[in-house]
């Protein structure tokens, strides 16, 4: 997905249209429209939608903005896109991050433990023990 090429500054790129793709399923999923957004960080809900369309390069500034606003890390907005791996750890898992994000969203604090469990049964449920054994296995 990602281009190799910097285009020229005022350009967006490929990473550009990913980051306002990623703004605008995240505003969505808090059921935030573009007004609101804007608003909240000081800008038109059109240049929000330029930003989610991927018409315009959205600023560090800005994407700070968003992401306190959104209640999500800086890094969510760039969830999907392939990382190069520079000191040796494992690559990102996006189901992971995924799953992170949809757990942020509960607010329950009951529903996020049930949630926690749900999770701990599955992970220890004998088939996936064997999958995870049979991934170790060259």
């Amino acid at each position: 997905m990602a281009t190799k090429s910097r285009g020229n500054a005022r350009q967006p790129t490929d990473i550009d249209r990913h980051i306002g793709g990623n703004l605008k399923r995240l505003r969505r999923q808090r059921r935030m429209t573009q007004v609101e957004l804007g608003e909240a960080v000081g800008l038109s809900f059109k240049q929000i939608r330029k930003y989610e369309s991927g018409e315009n390069r959205i600023s560090a500034g800005v994407l700070f903005l968003a992401a306190d606003t959104l209640n999500v890390r800086i890094e969510d907005f760039y969830a999907g896109l392939p990382m190069i791996d520079t000191d040796g750890a494992e690559p990102r898992d996006s189901n992971a991050e995924e799953l992170g994000l949809l757990f942020q969203q509960i607010t329950d604090p009951r529903e996020r433990l049930s949630f926690l469990r749900l999770i701990k049964e599955i992970g220890d449920s004998e088939i996936f023990r064997q999958a995870r054994a049979n991934r170790r296995d060259p």
